[in-house]
């Protein structure tokens, strides 16, 4: 099974993006995912979910074809 992602709001109201296992917040392409605006975690969160679904051999909204 892949890594599951989510994000939270920090005190000071940023928002980080992590993995549920660790509660580690995560990175994605080198970038740690931390001290974000709430556009940017839902960004950074639906690439991180999306990597995991092509990692797992599942379609991901972008590569479903809606013909």
């Amino acid at each position: 099974m892949g890594k599951e992602y989510a994000k939270r709001e920090g005190s000071d109201g940023s928002w980080e993006v992590f993995d549920v296992a660790t509660g580690e917040v995560a990175k994605l392409g080198g970038l740690v995912l931390s001290h974000l605006d709430l556009e940017a975690a839902t960004g950074a969160l639906d690439m991180l979910q999306n990597q995991v679904l092509q990692e797992n051999g599942q379609s991901t909204p972008d590569t479903d074809s809606n013909s």
